[in-house]
């Protein structure tokens, strides 16, 4: 099976971008961070008209990681790819993981300039119910994919990795 195009989906700190990174390095595709879409540098957010034609443009290339959250609306990268990658692990771990950004404050690699991680109880409650699921799993009911995986443990992810 010739893989050119693939999308790494999950909910906020799940582990897509380090995923990712690990996935581009063993394939040679170039990896594209789906949080360069929906920010601009210092947490500006990018208008409607402008991040959807970012994106149509980062799907017509003939090949691409791209790593990120997905709805309904950018159900195209789903269908596109050759695989899509769902890393869907536990709350207890993604809401650690993104405690420990706040914690942090500094700004990840995947992140445009000036988005820092600030302490938020609303993101916290948001990661921990998995509120960004229901549109994950809208985004996959919807899509027509050729091959799907969804991951639920770190251990899970690295064992699908090292079978490349």
């Amino acid at each position: 099976m010739a893989v050119d195009r693939i999308a790494v989906v999950g909910i906020s700190a799940s582990g897509k971008s380090t995923f990712a990174r690990l996935l581009a390095a063993r394939t040679g595709l170039p990896l594209l961070y789906g949080d360069h879409l929906d920010w601009l540098p210092n947490w500006g957010v990018r208008p409607a008209a402008e991040l959807d034609a970012l994106h149509k443009s980062w799907i017509e290339r003939p090949r691409w990681i791209i790593e990120g959250w997905i709805e309904a609306d950018r159900v195209e990268r789903l269908n596109l790819a050759d695989i899509v990658i769902d890393l869907d692990y536990s709350r207890w771990l993604c809401t650690w993981r993104v405690f420990r950004r706040m914690v942090r404050g500094a700004r990840r690699v995947e992140m445009p300039e000036g988005c820092c991680d600030q302490f938020s109880w609303k993101v916290l409650g948001w990661v921990f119910w998995k509120q960004e699921r229901p549109a994950i799993e809208g985004a996959v009911a919807a899509a027509v994919m050729k091959n799907y995986v969804r991951l639920r443990t770190a251990r899970e992810a690295l064992e699908w990795l090292d079978r490349l």
